[in-house]
């Protein structure tokens, strides 16, 4: 077998633990900044859900009412007769 070079076996003890570090230091700043985002999406999910019940509050409160057709003044009213003549019932619009 060959020997390593003292040199390099000391590099090899100093650099891994600090690639270790260096790699959790990354993975802990990313897992913080996506735990900040999510609390200010939930935030802000909360504040959209209240507008959006109280919209939803407001249209229904004013449909509550049934759509009636507005009735025209002006328009004649048809009258409308029923005249029974010989025991038949026939209608007539005058």
């Amino acid at each position: 077998m060959t020997k390593e070079n003292p040199s390099i076996a000391a590099f090899k003890v100093w650099v891994f633990p600090s690639l270790v570090s260096l790699v959790s230091l990354l993975i802990w700043n990313d897992v913080n900044e996506i735990k900040a985002d999510v609390k200010l999406l939930m935030a802000q999910s909360n504040i959209d859900k209240t507008r959006i019940d109280n919209i939803e509050r407001q249209i229904y409160k004013s449909s509550t009412s049934t759509p009636v057709k507005p009735i025209n003044e002006n328009q004649p009213k048809a009258n409308h007769y029923a005249i029974l003549t010989n025991n038949k019932l026939s209608k007539h619009d005058f």
